[in-house]
Order: C-alpha cells, then structure tokens, then sequence
C-alpha cells in the first residue's frame, strides 16, 4: 500500500472509530432494574394429564437502552423468571411445575407522546432464555431441553425514571424432550415494574 492510501485508510479508520464512539455515548440511555408478576402455562398439542392451569411466578432483573432517537430504542434485557404450569393429576389432583431460567430478551422499542411527562411505548422481540433448574410436587423434573427460545410482545408506559408494562411471551420451542415428535411449549404474561437509574 502506498503512502498516500494507507494515510486516508488510517484517517477513515480513526473517523470510524471516533463516528461509533460518539454516537454510541450519544444512543446509550442507561441502565435500569424490573420486577413483575408471571402467569404461566404449557401450550401445545400434549397437554399432560386432564388439564393445566396457569402457574403464578416472579421476575426480576435488569435492562439496558440504546436510543437511536426519541421514538425508537432496542432494549437488552437479563431477567430471572419462573415459568411453569399447573396440571390436574389422577383424582383432580393438582400438579405445580416450576421452571427457572435466565432469559435475555432484545426488544425493538417505540414510544409515544415523548414530549409528554407520561409516554406509552410498544415492544417485540427474540427472546433466549437458559434453564437453571425444573422441579414439581413429587421432586427435579428430568427431559427438559436446557435451553429455550421465544418471542415476546408487549406495551406500557413510563413517567420520570417509572415504568409499567404488560407483555406475553410464546415459547417457539418444545420443552419437553422424553420424545421426538412432543408439542409442547410455555407461554407467559407478565406485569412488570421498571426503574431507570
């Protein structure tokens, strides 16, 4: 490389560089912590035993925001959240099935009425999720995939550093894996609480 090219490709290296800082210190909006209700339950073609019912759990963890501008954002989120079910055994017996994962949704975010002190948003996106451990009434549940995929969509509004939103999430992936060809996957709505810091 010539002299004269390689000056313009390290001038167009540093621009770069400095053109990314800069805007990612410009679209970095903070960091912020959720908490929030779950009502889960197994969706799908096998429904185990006579039925199933929503199981409650908790979730909590933490966000944070990339703002390309006042209305659109991505939100990355890490949050510990318990799903499950509640199944009606023999003799209309019921069945909590717990499961806990670390789940990592990425949420595509737009909000309204930003000029406004109370703004709504609306939200979807992917959502990874790694289980930390499956449980019910009789002891560990064993054949459960360790790791899950789903997608989620939701809405809510903020004021000052507050946010509450409602959101549900499908699983796209079949939990259980004692079988090849078993349909059945979580879903979940959730009621959150958030504070940015």
């Amino acid at each position: 490389m010539k002299g004269k090219d390689r000056r313009r490709a390290i001038l167009c290296s540093v621009a770069l560089i400095v053109s990314t800082v800069g805007a990612t210190a410009q679209g970095f909006s903070g960091l912020g912590a959720k908490l929030g209700y779950n009502s889960s339950r197994f969706i799908g073609a096998d429904i185990p035993g006579k039925g199933v019912n929503s199981q409650s759990g908790l979730t909590l963890g933490g966000f944070a925001t990339y703002e390309f501008n006042n209305t659109f954002s991505l939100q990355q989120e890490v949050l510990f959240t318990m799903k499950g079910s509640r199944i009606n055994t023999v003799g209309d017996v019921w069945l909590s099935n717990i499961f806990l994962y670390i789940e990592m949704p990425l949420l595509a975010k737009a909000t309204f009425f930003t000029e406004n002190r109370l703004r709504s948003n609306v939200y979807a996106g992917p959502a990874v999720a790694a289980l930390i451990g499956a449980f019910n009434n009789t002891g560990f549940l064993e054949d459960i995939r360790s790791y899950d995929l789903g997608f989620v969509i939701g809405g809510g509004v903020e004021i000052w550093k507050l946010s509450l939103d409602l959101r549900l999430m499908k699983g796209l992936l079949n939990f259980d894996r004692s079988a090849d060809d078993i349909d059945l996957k979580h879903q979940t709505i959730s009621v959150l609480m958030g504070y940015a810091f």
